[in-house]
């Protein structure tokens, strides 16, 4: 950890916490986004409705599902809005919004119009409600009666709320003395053990009276718990990621967080996996769901800080560069594949194998190949090409504010 410098005890924020990049936080990203595409073919195999699913179907994976499902995204958030402080120590909050337009806006209506429905019209065809060609379907969805049906975004809703949320951190920047006061007031929320106690007390409470009620959609105007829970962690990480004090205590309790989580997981999945589990109103189930979820967020992001902060290296900066693009193509590409390869008939090694291969390896192809073309580079969440400075054959150099 970073310890140069004076403390400004009033803020925790040594001068160069300010600006010095984080790259635990870029492991982190990379490392979640990676989790995801795994849990997204995992999905191809689990008992639940999505989008599409291959010939063979394991119980196991409702339990399964539990090693990542209560924080990958959690995490995603918090990274993200930490990223997002970093942006802000270097322009003013209308060159923020500016910012956040460009890096969001042009991918997100790229995917609405051209990854999204090639998933929706391959699921359409592999439950029977359609049976005609992509350009009909295309022109079905963004008919006047498709569109008044809605339009489905699949994966993009991440953008969706990040850019959402990164609107309320704008707002946040105009009223600087609000913002000074919000940071100085988790200091002493999250000194010493309260920063395991204190996080995880605000899930158990929205996780208990929220979720329940409203579950999670996914839709921006109609998601209160997720919105909880996720513009929770996004402001999190916006307001603690240059507090040094609270990622000392984060270090210090990393082994607690991890210890409460071996200890929850296995307790999930047996609530999970026993037809009583949601029993007293599903109470228990959803407790020890939230305790789960900070218990990991802290041990890693106390790991991370402790041990990969100046973790440097050219996988690094190549896939945080990459992953933005990667995001985008990843979820098209393992539709593609599970439609295509399923009627083949391969054992499931063979076949998640296979998946997994292609939908990694096809998401940084696309990637080797946008980041060549100045063009098309911003509509697959990459920055414009600087001129005078190739955009082949190079290694990037990572940003703080790489995250989505």
């Amino acid at each position: 950890m970073d310890r140069a410098g004076p403390v400004d005890h009033r803020r925790g924020v040594t001068p160069a916490a300010a600006n010095v990049r984080r790259l635990d936080l870029d492991w982190i990203r990379v490392s979640a986004f990676g989790l995801l595409i795994l849990y997204h073919v995992g999905l191809a195999y689990a008992p639940y409705d999505w989008h599409v699913h291959s010939r063979h179907t394991f119980e196991w994976m409702r339990e399964g599902v539990l090693v990542t499902n209560p924080w990958r995204l959690t995490l995603l958030f918090l990274v993200s809005g930490a990223a997002l402080r970093f942006m802000t120590a270097r322009r003013t909050a209308g060159q923020v919004a500016r910012a956040r337009a460009e890096r969001l806006i042009p991918p997100l209506l790229f995917g609405t119009l051209v990854l999204v429905p090639i998933q929706s019209w391959i699921e359409a065809l592999d439950k029977g409600g359609w049976s005609g060609n992509f350009a009909g379907w295309w022109w079905h969805e963004f008919s006047l009666s498709g569109l008044a049906d809605g339009i489905p975004i699949n994966h993009l809703w991440f953008i969706v709320y990040i850019a959402a949320y990164s609107a309320v951190v704008v707002l946040l920047m105009t009223r600087p003395t609000l913002l000074a006061r919000l940071e100085a007031g988790l200091l002493p929320l999250l000194s010493g053990w309260r920063v395991v106690v204190v996080p995880m007390a605000y899930l158990i409470v929205i996780r208990l009276a929220v979720f329940p009620l409203i579950g999670v959609t996914n839709t921006l105007g109609h998601d209160w718990y997720n919105h909880a829970l996720s513009l929770g962690a996004f402001l999190f990480g916006f307001l603690v990621v240059r507090q040094d004090a609270v990622w000392r205590d984060l270090e210090r309790y990393r082994w607690v967080g991890l210890g409460i989580a071996c200890l929850a997981l296995p307790v999930m999945m047996l609530q999970t996996a026993h037809p009583g589990g949601g029993a007293f109103g599903g109470v228990p189930r959803n407790l020890v769901f939230a305790i789960d979820q900070w218990a990991v967020i802290s041990a890693i992001l106390g790991f991370g800080s402790l041990y990969l902060r100046r973790a440097d290296s050219r996988v690094l900066r190549y896939l945080s560069d990459a992953v933005f693009t990667c995001y985008l193509a990843h979820q098209t590409i393992l539709v593609v594949a599970v439609w295509l390869i399923g009627p083949l008939g391969w054992a499931a090694p063979l076949e998640a194998a296979a998946l997994t291969i292609l939908t990694i390896g096809g998401s940084l192809l696309i990637y080797e190949i946008v980041r060549r073309i100045p063009l098309i580079r911003p509509i697959w969440g990459l920055k414009p090409a600087a001129v005078g400075h190739p955009v082949a054959g190079t290694v990037p150099v990572a940003r703080p504010d790489k995250a989505v």
